[in-house]
């Protein structure tokens, strides 16, 4: 305890009333911060500069010695809060406009909804039929609020009813040509415009409802269902791939494996927990070849009788 109090410098209880003020606005602020980037790539981003971050410290002459590299981190770091604003100026901007909007210790929450689901299916399965084109995002634990901000507010029960009427391209509907966004089991927002992606690897075929849903899965967590207007076929957009040609029942099965709370709960494990796992299961590996082994090396019964049988004949 003494220690503490030389870190911190406490010499009355002012002062350690000022030190827990300080520790919880600290804490705070990282809290919303990495409630904000949950699910999306600026965590990995993170990551990726907290690693800058260790490595800058063991290149020093006390430890590693690595000058060239050192100087390289060193002016990197120099200029590391411009490289931050460059790299999250879209999360920085949607979390200075939610700062005060949302509760203090309110968090997105986990998104799980069967019926919802099922709703979308049924709704792409009317669409596909009549070679209407879709592009329905459904939100899981990145929020999406920056584009429902963005395009034409619903705020509407998620059903296959209403889903099919926003696509329909009659009397002119401004609803249908954007994407719809799903939050929390209700229809959020209509005619939204989602990122295109720009990875090379996509194929020159794919159009721009396509595309747009494999550029929101490369920046969310999120899934996104597509209805081709050329072909009639479904294809689901998730972590930056497209899974293309799915009928009612692979739909149904690749959605509700990602937004099912088991699922959610495999991605929230912790590092140790993982570790754990890791270990746990290269145990039971290890267990299972050694039997496979010793099964080997037993002779079977009909080995057996077959040698029996030979020393007969001899």
């Amino acid at each position: 305890m003494e220690i503490l109090f030389d870190i911190f410098r406490i010499e009355s209880g002012w002062d350690a009333f000022f030190v827990v003020l300080d520790l919880g606005i600290v804490f705070f602020v990282v809290y919303r911060i990495l409630l904000l980037i949950k699910g999306t790539r600026a965590l990995q981003m993170v990551f990726g500069l907290g690693f800058v971050l260790i490595f800058f410290y063991l290149s020093q002459e006390d430890y590693l010695h690595l000058t060239t590299t050192h100087w390289i981190i060193d002016i990197f770091m120099a200029n590391l809060i411009i490289i931050v604003v460059i790299i999250f100026q879209e999360d920085i901007r949607r979390a200075l406009a939610q700062f005060g909007r949302t509760p203090l210790l309110g968090g997105q929450g986990s998104f799980e909804d069967t019926s919802v689901l099922e709703e979308v299916i049924k709704a792409c399965v009317m669409l596909s039929n009549r070679k209407l084109g879709a592009l329905i995002a459904i939100e899981r634990e990145a929020d999406l609020g920056h584009y429902v901000e963005e395009a034409i507010e619903v705020d509407a029960v998620a059903s296959k009813d209403m889903l099919f009427t926003i696509f329909m391209p009659e009397h002119q509907n401004p609803l249908h040509d954007g994407a719809v966004i799903i939050r929390k089991g209700r229809i959020a927002a209509a005619g939204a415009f989602l990122p295109l992606t720009i990875n090379p690897r996509v194929e020159k075929s794919l159009g721009t409802r396509h595309r747009a849903g494999i550029g929101l899965t490369e920046d969310t967590d999120a899934a996104v269902a597509i209805v081709s207007e050329e072909t009639g076929r479904i294809s689901v957009a998730y972590d930056g791939e497209l899974y293309p040609d799915m009928d009612a029942n692979e739909m149904r099965a690749f959605l509700q494996r990602i937004y099912s709370s088991r699922h959610l709960r495999r991605r929230r494990m912790t590092l140790l927990e993982r570790f754990r796992n890791e270990i746990a299961s290269a145990g039971r590996r290890r267990s299972s070849t050694e039997e496979d082994i010793r099964s080997d090396e037993q002779p079977s019964g009909a080995d057996v009788h077959s040698d029996s049988e030979a020393e007969k004949d001899r």
